[in-house]
């Protein structure tokens, strides 16, 4: 299967790894490529506190869990046509 980037939307990633939307690789003067500098977000520092931490961890490891039995029993089926969306899309 071919894709064609009609929309330049990976040559970022194949350059620079990995860029923003809209953000181009900066050369240097010997010619190699480095990242872009991130955008400047301008917002207010936010921090998590480490009760909410363990509540992702914990429900992360709950999702693994479930996920993990359904492989073993048998149960998870591989949606092919998501995944072929997904690839197509670049979501």
């Amino acid at each position: 299967m071919r894709i064609i980037d009609t929309y330049g939307k990976w040559a970022e990633q194949a350059v620079g790894g990995t860029a923003g939307a809209g953000s181009t690789p900066r050369t240097t003067r010997a010619g190699a490529s480095e990242p872009p500098a991130p955008p400047n977000a301008g917002g207010e520092k936010v921090t998590v506190s480490s009760d909410a931490q363990k509540l992702a961890a914990a429900a992360e490891t709950a999702k693994l869990d479930k996920l993990r039995a359904a492989i073993q029993d048998g149960s998870f089926k591989v949606d092919h046509h998501a995944i072929a969306k997904r690839i197509v899309d670049g979501g």
